[in-house]
C-alpha cells in the first residue's frame, strides 16, 4: 500500500470541496466504473445482464472492472492523481461510507447533480436518505448495504458461535479470518467490549489493540485479508472469520457453500452502506450520473440483490422479491421466503433494535490515530 490511509489523509489538508458545475456535458457514449468482486449480478458464461441492459437503454459502453479488495489500499492507489488534481482514469468507483466521507471532507470527489438522477431521488429508500457519512448525499448514491459480522462452520468449529470473542478461542487456532479493514475490526473489537463504537475514547481504541495483539500472538489468526476473507472461507481454509452479509449469503444459497452460517454477534454488529462517487476530474461525468440513476430502477436493482444478497437502497425490490416467492415453488419458494424477509437484504427500519451500529463518525486526527493503532497489530 505503501502510505497508510491515515498518513495520506493527514497529508491533503483540509480544503472545501469545490462546488459542482451548473451543467454536465452531453453523454459521452462510454463510461469507466472500477468495483467490487460479486457486486453486480452475473448469467452464464460471465455476461452481466443489468450491464447490458444499461448499453441496450442508454447506448453507453461500460468498461467494468471487478478489482478494488480493500478501501485503504484502493485509496492508496488513487492518492497521487488526486493529490495533484489530476484525473484518476475512473468515471466512478464504489468505496465504504466511512471512506466517502473522508474523500469528500477532503475534496476529492465531484459533487453530484441530483437534477440527473430522478429515479435515484424517487426510490431511495429512507434508510439511505441524508447519511451522517455524507449529508444530503451530495457526493454519493448508495450501491449496496450490509452487516459486518462472523461466518463460521459449526460442525469444524465444534457447535454454534454467538459472539465475536468466540474468535479469541484458542480451539480455533490458525483458523480465524480477521479483515485489514480498520474500520470494521476495531468497531467490532470494541463492541465486543462493551464500549459504543460513538463514544469511545482513544484510551478504548488501545485497549482494543490489546486485545488484537493477544489474539494475533497466541497464533489464532491464520491471515488478516482484504475481499479474499471470502476465498479462504469457502475453500476451509479457515473455520471462522469476520464476513460481510452478501457474500456468506451468496456462498450458502447459490455457491455451494450450505453449511456456512452467519451471525451478528450477541454485542453488536456494523450496519454499513457502500457509496458509488464521482473522483474529481472524472472524464464522463454525465455518463456515470445515468450509470448510478438507471440502478434505482426496481426491477434492474432486484437482479442485483438477488444475485449478490445484499442489502438494496431501492424502494419496491423487496416487494418484486416477495413476488418471486408466490411465483416459485419447492426450495425456490423457501428459498425466495427467507430473502424477502430477511433484516439483512432489507434495512430495519431501527437498526439498534436489530443489534446494529453504524460506524464510528472519526475526526482526521482521531482516525490517524486508530490507523495507527491497527497498523502495530497487523503489520508484523
Amino acid at each position: 500500500m505503501g502510505l497508510s490511509l491515515a498518513a495520506l489523509l493527514a497529508a491533503c489538508g483540509s480544503e472545501e470541496p469545490e462546488t459542482a458545475p451548473a451543467t454536465l456535458p452531453p453523454i459521452a457514449g462510454q463510461l469507466k466504473v472500477a468495483q467490487w468482486p460479486l457486486y453486480i449480478d452475473r448469467a452464464k458464461g460471465g455476461a452481466r445482464p443489468t450491464l447490458e441492459a444499461f448499453t441496450k437503454k442508454t447506448g453507453i459502453e461500460v468498461d467494468y472492472r471487478e478489482i478494488i479488495s480493500d478501501n485503504q489500499a484502493w485509496f492508496a492507489k488513487l492518492y497521487p492523481q488526486l493529490s495533484r488534481g489530476q484525473t484518476t482514469g475512473w468515471d466512478s468507483f464504489c468505496v465504504a461510507d466511512w471512506l466517502v466521507h473522508q474523500m469528500a471532507d477532503q475534496g476529492f470527489l465531484e459533487e453530484l447533480h441530483w437534477d440527473a438522477l430522478p429515479t435515484a431521488s424517487g426510490n431511495m429508500l429512507p434508510a439511505f436518505r441524508d447519511p451522517a457519512y455524507d449529508p444530503a448525499n451530495a457526493h454519493s448514491t448508495p450501491w449496496q448495504g450490509g452487516v459486518t459480522g462472523v461466518a463460521y462452520y459449526p460442525d469444524l468449529v465444534g457447535g454454534k458461535l454467538t459472539s465475536f470473542k468466540d474468535l479469541w478461542d484458542t480451539k480455533l487456532e490458525g483458523h480465524v479470518g480477521m479483515l485489514t479493514e480498520m474500520v470494521d475490526v476495531m468497531t467490532l473489537t470494541l463492541l465486543s467490549m462493551g464500549v459504543d463504537p460513538q463514544t469511545a475514547t482513544l484510551d478504548d481504541a488501545a485497549r482494543a489493540q490489546e486485545q488484537l495483539i493477544q489474539q494475533r500472538d497466541a497464533g489464532i489468526v491464520r491471515k488478516y485479508y482484504g475481499q479474499d476473507y471470502i476465498d479462504a472461507l469457502v475453500s476451509q481454509e479457515t473455520w471462522a472469520s469476520m464476513a460481510w452479509s452478501g457474500d456468506v449469503f451468496y456462498w450458502k444459497y447459490l455457491g455451494g457453500a450450505p453449511d456456512l452460517e452467519f451471525y451478528v454477534p450477541e454485542e453488536g454488529g456494523i450496519i454499513w452502506a457502500s457509496g458509488m462517487v464521482l473522483p474529481n476530474g472524472a472524464e464522463h461525468p454525465a455518463d456515470a450520473h445515468e450509470f448510478l440513476d438507471f440502478y434505482f430502477r426496481p426491477e434492474i436493482a432486484v437482479q442485483v440483490t438477488d444475485w449478490v444478497l445484499y442489502m438494496t437502497p431501492v424502494k419496491g425490490v423487496q416487494e418484486l422479491m416477495r413476488q418471486k416467492a408466490k411465483e416459485n415453488t419447492g426450495k425456490w419458494k423457501t428459498y425466495y421466503e427467507t430473502l424477502s424477509e430477511s433484516p439483512l437484504l432489507f434495512p430495519p427500519e431501527d437498526p439498534e433494535q436489530a443489534n446494529l451500529f453504524e460506524y464510528k463518525a472519526f475526526g482526521e486526527e482521531e482516525y490517524t490515530r486508530y490507523a495507527e493503532l491497527f497498523s502495530d497489530v497487523i503489520n508484523v
